[in-house]
């Protein structure tokens, strides 16, 4: 099943740097198929999630120079702090709440000013930029489950710490 998904996201064709407006639709088709009842079967749905402080990576499909889609599940509490992925991302909620804080550099002073915080819930949906900085944290007493579709799969990214920025997370 996850195949038709994907199928209908290299549809879009979205490239190395897609619109705003292409990626909103690869998160409608995320919703749309996360709707259906056989989308995520048993066995992925059963996975473990994340407990404690632990951050928990399923890889779904990851094949070189295509969209990589992972399940990902943060135990509560656990944050990442600002960053960007160097590909674009849609993530899209299953279960608990992943908090997001969106920055923008100030490029006067390299500071980085909170734009805006979203939650993402199941069924909620939020799409990234490749130059996009954003802070999370598994808020609530649940760990999370969510989708992410990256541009790229994420072995083929730089270092995560080289992708991060400092200040503090704002949840």
């Amino acid at each position: 099943m996850t195949r038709t998904l994907l199928e209908q996201v290299a549809a879009l064709r979205l490239g190395p740097d897609p619109t705003d407006q292409q990626l909103a639709e690869a998160g409608r088709l995320m919703l749309a198929w996360l709707a259906s009842p056989d989308a995520l079967p048993a066995d992925v749905l059963s996975l473990p999630k994340a407990a404690g402080q632990q951050e928990l990576l399923y890889p779904l499909h990851v094949t070189p120079d295509e969209p990589a889609l992972y399940l990902v599940s943060d135990g509560p509490g656990v944050a990442s702090p600002p960053h960007e992925h160097s590909t674009w991302a849609v993530i899209v909620g299953v279960s608990g709440n992943e908090r997001n804080v969106l920055y923008q550099r100030d490029l006067a002073s390299g500071a980085l000013l909170p734009l805006r915080t979203v939650d993402i819930k199941a069924h909620d949906m939020i799409h990234l930029r490749a130059d996009a900085i954003h802070a999370t944290v598994a808020v609530d007493d649940l760990p999370t489950f969510h989708l992410h579709l990256y541009g790229k799969p994420l072995n083929e990214l730089p270092p995560f710490a080289s992708r991060c920025y400092p200040a503090e997370i704002a949840p």
